[in-house]
This record gives structure tokens, C-alpha cells and sequence, in this order.
């Protein structure tokens, strides 16, 4: 009879530890899909139709993710997608579609290399009052498939804040991430600073989150946010153009964008595209540059009720330009970086 009452009291102790461990800040982890090789979108031209799904990835293979998306990454063994109706985070492979349990209304961000994944799930954490749930920073190893991070750190406190408010007003989602470090700016005003190596992280108040000279922040020309992206190796950069077009639209406050492209040395490329108005968004290499152009502003009428933009890349140091088909509704890939 001692013996049993021993046996008891050590299950009933051991209950209690793994039921403490359980209910700890971070809660529980969710069930990833691991790969020896992770595929990034450092692999060349990656964009998917935001009406479908599919996803074109850089060696001609394609992906369905079955549903319309409102973003995407390129990462682990294949993409990760945020369905547009439901905000669900969505695995997508060549077997097909799988929801993986997560939330997001943020966008994601994987590292480069497709490694790690980042983002704030918004129903993860204990419910606050409608479908408000506390936020929870997630990062992911999905080479091993474990969770690195997992916390409701800078998220605010359900019994003590006003979440509802202080969500609305804050300025939060994943900065960056590579494959060292993911950078998370929290409700509460912090960046975290997250060791993948460790899951340790550090926080920073106060921080503009746009100063180039923050690690999160992608190569630029100009201090200024608005100017865009430089290439990798600061060789060039995209100019933030805008002009009005008197033939098409007699309004002067009627503007059309017509970027350009800046040489490290200051000089000006104004890039071949035959068209009307286009907008540069990211580089694919260093000599190749993508965005959005509109072919279709050929006359006042199409001013007025415009067609749907294509898919356009550019190369430098010669400015030609090449529209990709049947890309009418094609958004790229977040970017790894701010």
C-alpha cells in the first residue's frame, strides 16, 4: 500500500510540473513540416497570381495554393500563403495545400535562404474580448521544424490593457529576418531582436523603425523611406518618380508613376518599358529589377477606368524592359527585409 501511495504521489508531482511548464507565456507550439533543403526566394524571379494562388517560382515550377491570397513567402519546401478571406497561414508544397494552424494579418517574412519563417499570429494567444486575441510572435526553423520563438512579449496584458485600443493604434508586425536575427515590432513600442540561434531575445524602445542604419533595414541610396530599394550590392537604386501626362489626364494634380533607376555615381536611368506608368518594387539580382507597368494608358478613357497592371522587369545598366504573361494579378513575395 506505501508502495502505491509513493507511485501516486510521484505521477500527481509529475502532473503538476508538466501542467506548470505548460501554461507558460509562450503556450503551445504548432506542428511544422521540416526540410533538409529549404528553398528561398534568393533563387531569382518569384511571384504568384493573388486571385488563384499560383505561385511561379524561379526554376518554372509552379505551386497551387488553391485560393486567392493576400501575400506570400518563398521558404522551406515550398511557399507559405495568407489566405485572403480568413487571414489562415497556409503551407504550400508540390503535394498541394495545408493549413498549418496560424493567423496572420501582418504579412510573414522568411529569411533569404527560406530557413526561417516570421510572423504574429492573431489568435494564438488567450481571447481579450470579440475576436480579439492577444498577439503572439512566432519564428520558425523549418529546416528542423521546430519553433525558435514563441511569445506574447510587448503584446500587452489581457486582465490589465485595453487591447483592442492599444492594437488599433500601434504600429506592429515582423521588420526583417535572415538568418541570424528576426526583428519584431511589438504593440507596446519595442523592436525585439531575436537570436535564432538561441531563441533569446533583446528589446529596443523607442526606435524608428526606417532609419537605415537599423540592421532590419534593406540596402538604400537615400535616408529618405520613400526612395526605394538598392540592389545588393549598392551598384544601383530605384527613384521614386512621379510626372503628369497632359495628353492622357489635363488635371496636373493627376499623376502618373514613372520610376527610375540611380547609379551609385548619380546618374539617371530612365527604363525602356513602353508604357504609360510603372512602379519598381525589388530587385531579383543585381542587374535585374521588378515591378508592376501599365500598358494599357493609351487614352483618356483607360485613364479613367484602368486595366489591370502586369508584371515587369527591368535590367541595368541598358534600361530594357520585358513584361511577364499573363501576370495581370501577380504580387511578389514579401521581402526579407525592411
Amino acid at each position: 500500500m506505501r508502495r502505491t501511495l509513493t507511485v501516486l504521489l510521484t505521477l500527481l508531482l509529475t502532473a503538476a510540473v508538466l501542467t506548470a511548464c505548460g501554461s507558460s507565456d509562450d503556450g503551445a507550439g504548432l506542428d511544422w513540416s521540416s526540410t533538409k533543403a529549404p528553398v528561398g526566394a534568393d533563387t531569382g524571379l518569384v511571384w504568384a497570381d493573388a486571385l488563384t494562388g499560383e505561385i511561379h517560382l524561379s526554376d518554372g515550377q509552379t505551386l497551387d495554393a488553391d485560393r486567392a491570397i493576400s501575400s506570400f513567402v518563398v521558404a522551406g519546401d515550398g511557399a507559405y500563403v495568407v489566405d485572403k478571406d480568413d487571414d489562415a497561414l497556409i503551407e504550400v508544397t508540390a503535394d498541394g495545400a495545408r493549413p498549418t494552424g496560424a493567423h496572420v494579418e501582418t504579412r510573414a517574412k522568411a529569411s533569404p535562404s527560406g530557413r526561417y519563417l516570421a510572423f504574429i499570429d492573431t489568435l494564438a494567444g488567450p481571447k481579450f474580448e470579440g475576436t480579439v486575441h492577444q498577439l503572439t510572435s512566432v519564428v520558425v526553423d523549418l529546416k528542423t521544424g521546430e519553433e525558435v520563438f514563441r511569445s506574447t512579449r510587448g503584446m500587452g496584458d489581457v486582465e490589465d490593457d485595453d487591447l483592442t485600443d492599444l492594437y488599433e493604434d500601434a504600429d506592429y508586425g515582423v521588420l526583417a529576418v535572415n538568418d541570424e536575427t528576426a526583428w519584431i515590432s511589438v504593440p507596446e513600442g519595442d523592436v525585439l531582436s531575436i537570436d535564432l540561434s538561441t531563441g533569446k531575445a533583446t528589446s529596443k524602445r523607442d526606435t524608428d523603425t526606417s532609419n537605415p542604419k537599423n540592421p532590419w533595414v534593406g540596402p538604400r541610396f537615400a535616408p529618405e523611406p520613400s526612395e526605394g530599394p538598392a540592389n545588393p550590392d549598392r551598384t544601383w537604386g530605384i527613384s521614386r518618380i512621379s510626372r503628369d501626362v497632359p495628353a492622357l489626364a489635363a488635371d496636373p494634380a493627376f499623376r502618373f508613376d514613372r520610376d527610375e533607376l540611380t547609379s551609385a555615381d548619380g546618374a539617371r536611368l530612365v527604363p525602356r518599358t513602353g508604357a504609360v506608368s510603372w512602379r519598381l518594387e525589388a530587385w531579383v539580382d543585381s542587374e535585374t529589377v521588378v515591378g508592376h507597368a501599365n500598358d494599357n494608358l493609351d487614352n483618356p478613357d483607360f485613364v479613367k477606368d484602368p486595366k489591370t497592371p502586369s508584371l515587369m522587369t527591368c535590367t541595368v545598366p541598358d534600361g530594357a524592359c520585358t513584361l511577364v504573361p499573363d501576370s495581370e494579378h501577380a504580387i511578389l513575395p514579401e521581402p526579407s527585409l525592411y
